[in-house]
């Protein structure tokens, strides 16, 4: 059985949370993370891993697993969480689904997938860099990479921000 630490910060993040949101808005937020968590936790298992800790604080939910024995498997562990809420929001689009554990799961599948260290996909970028005969290349590659997806998400939430906000408010309707 894994051990499960709660830090003052996640409750006190989730207090502000309960008082200033709605509650269909909460329980979306926190079933997409369920099944994102869930995604990360099944891996490890099909891996043949187990869990040690996890631990809720206000950056988020981490999981600590046994000792992997590849780097393909932690890459594997990394991208399962992401997939897991792409997966849910598919299916409940195709079921006709929408509102907000829809858009919850899609927001969060996608922006796991982004490629910071404090998210799966920059775990998934740093695992490959240690993997890499060529690591300092690849971490130039990376730093790169984060540089310009970041301008690419400023311009695009600069010029299309209204277009956005409707397409979300489309879903959360639907």
């Amino acid at each position: 059985m894994p051990k499960i630490r709660v830090k003052f910060s996640f409750l006190l993040f989730n207090a502000l949370i309960f008082i200033f949101r709605e509650n269909a808005l909460i329980l979306g937020f926190y079933a997409a993370c369920i099944i994102h968590e869930a995604g990360h936790i099944l891996a490890v298992y099909l891996t043949g891993g187990s869990v040690n800790c996890i631990e809720f604080s206000w950056m988020g939910i981490k999981i600590t697993a046994a000792p992997l024995n590849s780097l393909k498997t932690a890459a594997f562990i990394q991208l399962c969480g992401p997939l897991a809420n792409i997966l849910a929001f598919l299916i409940l689009i195709a079921g006709g689904k929408g509102g907000y554990f829809a858009v919850f799961s899609l927001m969060e599948g996608l922006l796991n997938l982004l490629p910071y260290k404090f998210l799966d996909g920059g775990t998934i970028l740093e695992i490959l860099a240690d993997s890499s005969k060529k690591q300092r290349e690849f971490r130039i590659f990376n730093s790169l990479l984060r540089v310009a997806f970041s301008t690419f998400l400023t311009i695009v939430f600069i010029f299309y921000y209204d277009k956005l906000n409707d397409t979300i408010l489309t879903l959360l309707i639907n």
